[in-house]
């Protein structure tokens, strides 16, 4: 806490109220406000991250100031009461109680003859968004009082008392489109400018065709891929692709879907996957994990280099993984590299990679029928 007045300073020291003659107490840990402070009352908060929490109260032309302990759960309160200084029946708007720092979610009560109404603190850093009017009653009978992020709304005739909130929310601001293509009929555009670009991450796309119904499905990062019996084959196909996150191609020229993942689905897949890759895939874990040789059949897996750019793996049965005595299943683990100048031809912003040179990688378990 900051105070202003050397004066002020030397009151605060002895622990007793301060005249406010003028001067001004400013609370540097304050996030908070009681919305109307006025009557009798009280306030439950929850600190945040601190054992203490500042509080100052202004009432009229009295200002005091103290701190609250917060208990083993972080929550800190305390009545306003005569007794102990902090009830409020000055009039004016000057009225005030700060305190922090606190979590949003604390309220407070105020007590008004016979009637109680309750509050949430607000915090002092949307003090400064919009406020609506709040409708009058039309009625003498029924008084209103600007707070601070609420009115006080008062009926005379039977003495109930309520506290709206009259703060608007801010709008958020406007999320920037990723920056990619915009499509203009069967035409597709870069969209290079006003656009949010991402983090150069990869991922990579693996399919596989069902033989029986020709569809493509997914074969997800850490899925299982059933190996097949007898002679049936599993062909799974990966390529690499951007995460998604806002990339755009960094030829004018070039295709403005290159590596867009929304089109790893479609027939222009092998026109839009990233170039320039190569793979490394192992088999099996620990002490007994293996590189897989391209062309080399290995437990039922055969890993193929159709081009620099794509990899495949087909998996059929292998007695000694899986038959009526074994029930083994096989790891595959494939990870993916680029070239630093090929990649930075390619998009905008480039691949981010490891030390090795490493831009991606996935894996899947073969397991048995």
């Amino acid at each position: 806490m900051k105070l202003v007045k050397q004066i002020t300073i030397a009151l605060v020291l002895c622990g007793i109220p301060a005249m406010a003659f003028g001067q001004a107490v400013s609370c540097d840990d304050c996030t908070h406000v009681v919305s109307v402070y006025m009557g009798e009352g009280g306030l439950i908060a929850m600190a945040d991250d601190a054992e203490m929490v500042t509080w100052v109260a202004t009432c009229g032309s009295i200002t005091r100031f103290g701190e609250l302990a917060a208990n083993d759960d972080g929550v800190v309160s305390t009545l306003f009461t005569t007794d102990n200084g902090l009830a409020c029946n000055a009039s004016g708007d000057g009225n005030k109680f700060q305190l922090g720092p606190i979590k949003d979610g604390g309220w407070f009560w105020m007590t008004r003859g016979t009637d109680s109404a309750i509050g949430s603190l607000v915090a002092m850093d949307i003090l400064e968004n919009d406020m609506v009017d709040v409708t009058s009653a039309g009625t003498a009978d029924v008084a209103m009082m600007d707070g601070r992020g609420a009115v006080l709304i008062e009926q005379a005739s039977t003495g109930r008392v309520g506290i709206l909130p009259n703060i608007l929310p801010e709008k958020p601001a406007p999320a920037l489109r990723l920056c990619g293509y915009d499509a203009d009929g069967d035409s597709f555009k870069r969209r290079t400018s006003n656009c949010a670009l991402g983090n150069g991450g990869t991922i990579i796309v693996a399919t596989t065709t069902n033989p029986i119904t020709g569809a493509t499905s997914v074969v997800a990062d850490g899925s299982s891929v059933v190996r097949p019996a007898g002679d049936g084959e599993i062909v799974i196909t990966m390529d690499l692709w951007a995460n998604g996150t806002g990339h755009f191609t960094t030829d004018p020229a070039g295709s403005a879907r290159l590596g867009h993942p929304a089109v790893a689905m479609t027939d222009r897949r092998a026109a839009n996957r990233l170039t320039g890759v190569t793979y490394l895939a192992t088999m099996g874990s620990g002490p007994s994990v293996a590189v897989l040789v391209p062309g080399t059949e290995a437990a039922g897996i055969t890993m193929a280099l159709g081009t620099a750019d794509v990899v495949t793996f087909t998996i059929g049965a292998d007695p000694m993984y899986c038959s009526a005595t074994n029930n083994h299943s096989v790891p595959v683990a494939v990870r993916a590299s680029m070239d630093t100048a090929t990649d930075a031809d390619q998009t905008t912003p480039s691949r981010t990679r490891s030390a090795a040179g490493l831009v991606g990688g996935t894996k899947f378990m073969v397991v048995c029928p």
